[in-house]
């Protein structure tokens, strides 16, 4: 059987140091992939028409 006197805990700095290594980098993405998605749905100006003379 297990001893239950011998469990480790991790630490929470430790997990929070994780989480920021894994949150950083996936926001990045995703700010760049959405602002690279919605040039797709972009309405394009049409080009000013210059008056023939």
């Amino acid at each position: 059987m297990a001893d239950s006197t011998n469990i480790k805990k991790s630490s929470p700095l430790l997990i929070a140091a994780a989480w920021i290594i894994v949150i950083i980098p996936t926001a990045w993405g995703l700010d760049y992939t959405v602002k690279n998605a919605l040039k797709i749905f972009a309405t394009a100006t049409p080009a000013p028409t210059v008056p023939a003379k």
